[in-house]
């Protein structure tokens, strides 16, 4: 309610009050003249206005309660803010508008921030991608002969198992295909993975008489453990092609020193190493190089 005063002009004629009345509420809900009932002489007519304005008033309470409650009620579910760069709790209607498919996880700033890199790299990024090759050759061989492993397909710990012969051996590359002693020694499922069927099991009849942990080291190179700075170009095996191919694989002179024992009398490793090493003008190596198997 405003009041204001009204002066005249005539000091002596008498001030009025002027009050200014509050909108009432059925009001507000007036779309047009004929919902104005205010003058109307008319009770009917009155009434009826002040009906639809009451109807009107009714109908917009109960709609905004109805949303209120669908609010309270919505799931709120955790997800990440793109703009926040953290996590919100947020209504599960409204995800999609945190989510845009064609824009990336990251901010530009940071991902500019992230792409700064500097090409060609420098050479111990280099052996560092060797390394990693090696690595990611041995899972791809791991991936194929999932399909007839009974045992799951996890890293968190070694599993010992007998594999069976594939119902479709023709599903996998031969190399790959398990020997008589791999489906009837209990042996780690890790010495699946070298395309090597000779060398697999050599490994099998050897077991207990070498360092797994030291030969797996050896195969990536020190990749998690890390070598010192002038051995680790000596160490470690190089894949160049697909890995289950024994040919595309690459033994450095150091592994084969370390390690030829499990390749003796084998051509295919060998030769395949050869391979590489004359590309690259290097001497062959030979089975000379091998030292004698010596049992920890």
């Amino acid at each position: 309610m405003i009041i204001s005063t009204y002066q005249p002009v005539n000091p002596a004629a008498p001030r009025y009050q002027l009050v200014s009345m509050p909108q009432l509420a059925e009001h507000i809900q007036a779309i047009s003249k004929e919902d104005d009932w205010t003058g109307t002489k008319d009770a009917a007519a009155r009434r009826r206005a002040q009906t639809r304005l009451n109807t009107r008033a009714y109908r917009k309470r109960k709609a905004l309660a109805a949303t209120k409650t669908l609010v309270k009620s919505e799931e709120l579910v955790e997800c990440w803010d793109i703009k926040q760069q953290s996590i919100s709790t947020v209504p599960a209607s409204r995800i999609k508008e945190l989510y845009n498919a064609r824009s990336a996880l990251m901010p530009d700033k940071q991902r500019e921030a992230q792409f700064n890199i500097v090409f060609p790299l420098c050479p111990d990024h280099l052996i560092t991608l060797l390394q990693f090759n090696a690595l990611r050759a041995l899972a791809v061989n791991r991936t194929l002969i999932s399909g007839i492993l009974v045992t799951p397909l996890d890293c968190g710990e070694e599993i010992i198992h007998v594999i069976p012969y594939p119902t479709k051996p023709e599903l996998l590359p031969l190399s790959l295909l398990p020997t008589t002693l791999q489906q009837t020694v209990p042996h780690g499922d890790w010495i699946d993975m070298f395309p090597c069927p000779e060398a697999r099991d050599r490994l099998i009849l050897a077991v207990g008489t070498f360092d797994e942990d030291d030969l797996w080291a050896d195969c990536i190179g020190g990749l998690f453990e890390g070598f010192p700075d002038d051995e680790v170009e000596r160490r470690g095996i190089i894949a160049w092609s697909p890995p289950w191919d024994v040919t595309g694989w690459e033994m450095s002179e150091g592994f084969l020193r370390k390690w030829g024992w499990l390749f003796k009398g084998l051509p295919g490793p060998l030769a395949a190493t050869n391979r590489w090493r004359i590309e690259r003008g290097e001497e062959p190596l030979t089975h000379d190089d091998c030292t004698s198997h010596a049992a920890v």
